[in-house]
């Protein structure tokens, strides 16, 4: 009717990690999440004439290191975030925005012939309606053809 119940093999572990989840001190907030939480703050010194670089000096006196360009952005992604907007985290340079009249392109296709690993485009490596040059007889062939210097021996 009973049915023996086998004990825990990870009792001990997870007493183990209990411990140290009660030893381990609480994770410092990121400077975004600073900058997020004192943005009423920051809003209220730049309307009294601070610039973006005074208040970031002034977050580096508490400890929050960041660049002024990142500074800037972080105020941009809090005030965005407060508004409700999405905020869109990008790494890289951003792409440009392609024009909005602007005729469109034909991009490469890859039927495209392909030279030292890039693409040539679409007229590439076709033939065209002239002929090709044959050398005549006695003229100058290869390495003595493509020197920079002709002595009066070739002429």
């Amino acid at each position: 009717m009973g049915e023996a119940v086998e004990p825990d093999p990870y009792s001990e572990l997870r007493g183990f990690l209990r411990e140290q989840i009660e030893l381990a001190p609480s994770r410092k907030p990121s400077a975004y999440e600073a900058v997020k939480a004192v943005l009423p703050e920051i809003k209220k010194l730049k309307a009294k004439g601070k610039t973006d670089a005074e208040v970031r000096e002034l977050l580096e006196r508490m400890g929050i290191k960041l660049s002024l360009g990142t500074f800037r952005q972080y105020v941009r992604n809090a005030i965005k975030e407060a508004k409700g907007e999405p905020v869109t985290r990008t790494r890289g340079k951003a792409k440009a925005k392609p024009k909005i009249n602007a005729p469109p392109t034909r991009s490469v296709g890859s039927s495209d012939p392909v030279e030292h690993g890039r693409r040539l485009g679409p007229t590439a490596g076709r033939t065209t309606a002239e002929p090709r040059v044959v050398p005549r007889d006695g003229a100058l062939m290869g390495k003595e053809a493509t020197s920079h210097r002709l002595s009066d021996d070739n002429l």
